[in-house]
């Protein structure tokens, strides 16, 4: 039986998962308590964070409702992941490839997002995503910190794991700013695109408890993976009709 928050989220997810194609409410706290094997106080927990995920909508005397239109968003823009994973996760066999792994310096923009001084010490990572042999994706990861030479990195580290490692600390939130542009030259060699075809690019800062930036992730994403998308409630007085 399921006795930690993880494990209740993963079963919880599957029992919504059902609910919403089954357009019919999830069941009740103390039958979801039962079928878990789980406390009423940690599924309630698990529920207001499916909530606060935009997934379901808990009404008084009502019931539980699943939100059905979150089944067709399989990548959602709007939530922190780890992206092959996430991939993974869309039904695509992924593979990975780090382009280049060094200390570097910060450039005026990677500076100007973690709030330091352009030239500052940082570790930078380009990794590459394919599915089936073809490019979806191509990152690279900004670690401000002091030059070590005795740290080293397997290829399925994540930038996560690179902060914990040269920062000592962890990511607690992070922020995203989306827009489309078009490849440079050595995106194109890449990404296997043309001059001309827009990507997405994705800007993720890393935030730690305390206000510190602790990473910068710059993501150019192309028309070829999954379909992005994210969810949002209803203003209040909207539902309240």
């Amino acid at each position: 039986m399921p006795s930690d928050a993880g494990s209740i989220d993963e079963r919880l997810q599957q029992i919504w998962h059902d609910s919403a194609q089954k357009r019919m409410p999830l069941p009740t706290e103390l039958e979801l308590a039962t079928a878990l094997g789980a406390s009423r106080p940690m599924v309630r927990e698990a529920l207001v964070r499916m909530e606060a995920d935009g997934l379901i909508a808990r009404r008084a005397h009502q019931g539980t409702f699943p939100n059905v239109s979150a089944l067709s968003i399989p990548f959602r823009i709007d939530q922190s992941y780890e992206l092959t994973a996430r991939l993974t996760e869309s039904g695509l066999d992924v593979s990975v490839d780090v382009v280049s792994g060094e200390w570097s310096t910060l450039t005026a923009d990677e500076a100007h997002d973690l709030q330091l001084e352009e030239g500052a010490s940082c570790f930078r990572v380009v990794k590459r995503w394919c599915a089936d042999g073809e490019p979806l994706i191509l990152a690279e990861d900004v670690v401000p910190a002091r030059r070590r030479d005795d740290v080293d990195f397997p290829d399925d580290y994540s930038v996560f794991d690179i902060v914990d490692r040269l920062r000592g600390a962890v990511v607690e939130w992070e922020s995203a700013s989306l827009r489309p542009v078009l490849p440079s030259a050595s995106d194109q060699e890449l990404l296997s695109v043309g001059d001309r075809e827009p990507l997405l690019a994705i800007t993720l800062v890393g935030v730690s408890l305390h206000g510190d930036r602790l990473f910068r992730a710059y993501e150019l994403h192309t028309s070829r993976g999954p379909e992005y998308g994210m969810v949002r409630r209803a203003p209040a007085h909207v539902r309240q009709r």
